[in-house]
């Protein structure tokens, strides 16, 4: 294994080198045979933007493998008492494993709470939950409304019933392991300015096609890679959904303000995970993740229910980055490294969302004034982006993961890559996409 991690990443490393050498010698010679000045400022307006973010991602590896460290577990009897909250909504017997999995955890039973909120399923979900509960001893309590008032309330209700020091936030779909909760719950004994904490996700139905694997390497680079370096600055963007930790004293005083967020004056609905961490880090706290707490989600498995997922996601982002420059330079301190960190951060996520919206256009263009000369660039330059992933995928010692990570980097860039342009000016919808008959602001 050793070998092959070794020999992979010579192999990777060369790729990148040759990749580079493509890209630029294409556009350097393309930019020396134009004569228009407006030519040769969109051939380099397109480069520079290109390589604008590799910057941040050098700094990223900087921060992961050099100074990255994973808070340590601390003893069971230090460990304080924990709140799961799994709000659900039409996800049938799915709901019923999730909780067997919290129940399987080694968490000091007398110090585990477990909610179940049912959120007004029209289908059986109630019932396996019900199940669970009666199996469970007792374990398990069952909230449940008549009516789908979407994921951010059904968690809100999870919260203000819940009587633990530490709260954990779980997906109806998603299956913990044994291990994971007294690894989320141990940075906030050992580190009092934590008030957030992110899990590893992994994808749990990789045998469900060829879209699960390609999004299970792209959480490898999104996990393993991005928040595990931004955790150096304790300015993770983002605690996902499918796993959290939060803080009581941290959290409590913002609920009301996250439930009753707003967009164009309409309820914010999606992006409640992404928003709670923004208030988290508007606070002053510290939000970081813990890289071998894993839980195993489900993910669509065709192109429609993938494209609606990232789609959401992406409207989400843009809205919390409008929403971070309301207090990123409140209090801003010039000697202070993780506010800048963090403003570099939102600047770099600001212009992966802008560029995709100008690079198509400067793109076609360029193809157009170069009689097609740049398509040999463009290419190198879609595969090197996916190099970067799959060198983040060479610890898993899967040659399968490696080509899933170039293979969805072409996929992406040839059927996907309308998704930022669409969430660009479609930004005011909030409709979740992914759940039949309702979506997160409760919208049947």
């Amino acid at each position: 294994m050793y070998r092959l991690k070794r020999w992979g990443r010579i192999v990777v490393l060369a790729i990148i080198f040759i990749l580079s050498g493509v890209m630029f010698s294409q556009y350097y010679d393309c930019w020396v045979q134009e004569d228009s000045p407006f030519d040769r400022f969109s051939l380099a307006f397109t480069f520079f933007f290109l390589c604008c973010p590799l910057g941040y991602f050098l700094l990223i590896a900087v921060c992961r493998y050099f100074f990255y460290r994973e808070i340590p577990t601390v003893p069971p009897e230090e460990l304080p008492v924990c709140t799961v909250i799994i709000p659900a909504y039409n996800e049938g017997e799915t709901i019923k494993l999730a909780l067997e999995s919290v129940c399987r955890s080694e968490y000091p039973a007398d110090k585990l709470e477990i909610i179940a909120v049912n959120d007004g399923s029209i289908d059986d979900t109630l019932r396996w939950m019900q199940q669970a509960a009666e199996e469970s001893g007792g374990r398990i309590r069952v909230i449940t409304y008549p009516e789908n008032r979407g994921k951010r309330y059904a968690l809100y209700q999870g919260f203000r019933s819940g009587s633990g020091e530490v709260f954990v936030t779980v997906d109806s779909d998603s299956l913990l392991k044994p291990d994971a909760l007294a690894r989320m719950v141990s940075p906030f004994r050992r580190d009092h300015s934590v008030g957030a904490v992110s899990g590893n996700v992994r994808v749990a139905n990789l045998e469900g096609g060829i879209f699960p694997p390609m999004i299970d390497a792209g959480f490898t680079f999104a996990f393993d890679f991005i928040r595990a370096g931004q955790t150096v600055f304790k300015s993770v963007f983002c605690t996902p959904g499918a796993l959290s930790a939060y803080r009581r004293t941290a959290l409590m005083p913002l609920l009301n303000e996250w439930l009753n967020q707003t967009f164009f004056g309409q309820p914010a609905g999606i992006g409640e995970d992404r928003a709670l961490t923004n208030l988290i880090l508007r606070q002053g706290y510290g939000v970081i993740m813990q890289r071998s707490a894993y839980i195993y989600t489900n993910v669509p498995e065709c192109y429609r229910g993938i494209s609606k997922m990232l789609l959401r996601w992406e409207r989400s982002n843009i809205r919390e980055n409008l929403e971070m420059y309301s207090f990123i330079f409140r209090n801003f301190r010039f000697t202070d490294p993780r506010r800048w960190f963090m403003l570099a951060t939102l600047l770099l996520y600001t212009l992966m969302t802008v560029l995709p919206v100008v690079m198509i256009w400067f793109t076609l263009y360029n193809i157009f004034t170069t009689n097609g000369t740049l398509v040999l660039s463009i290419a190198a330059t879609a595969m090197l982006w996916s190099t970067l992933p799959a060198l983040v995928n060479l610890q898993r010692n899967s040659l399968r993961h490696i080509l899933y990570c170039y293979f969805y980097g072409i996929f992406h860039a040839l059927t996907l890559f309308w998704v930022v342009p669409y969430a660009v000016f479609t930004i005011g919808n909030s409709r979740w996409l992914t759940r039949s008959g309702a979506n997160s602001a409760g919208k049947i």
